[in-house]
């Protein structure tokens, strides 16, 4: 039972020095974040629509039915569309 104890203890003394050792080096050398941010989105890259734009029409298989808008399912709140491409696997 002792020799579990002194385990455990020189266990967690090795783990806080180590702890103490990966703080220090990670405060003297913080990462450089000079460009995390764009002045201006200039890719190619399109999100998708712009925040106010209608919504596209659709077509898709609801309940066996087949929906061409989204406008049954928006609330007095609005709607949350989510779109996830799939993949064939």
């Amino acid at each position: 039972m002792k020799k579990s104890i002194n385990l455990l203890t020189s266990a967690a003394a090795i783990a806080v020095v180590m702890g103490h050792a990966l703080v220090s080096e990670l405060a003297a050398q913080p990462p450089d974040l000079g460009d995390i941010f764009l002045s201006e989105d200039n890719d190619s890259f399109d999100p998708g629509l712009p925040i106010g734009a209608a919504f596209p029409g659709i077509r898709a298989l609801y309940q066996g039915q087949e929906i061409t808008g989204v406008g049954q399912f928006m609330g007095d709140r609005g709607l949350a569309f989510f779109a996830v491409r799939s993949a064939d696997w």
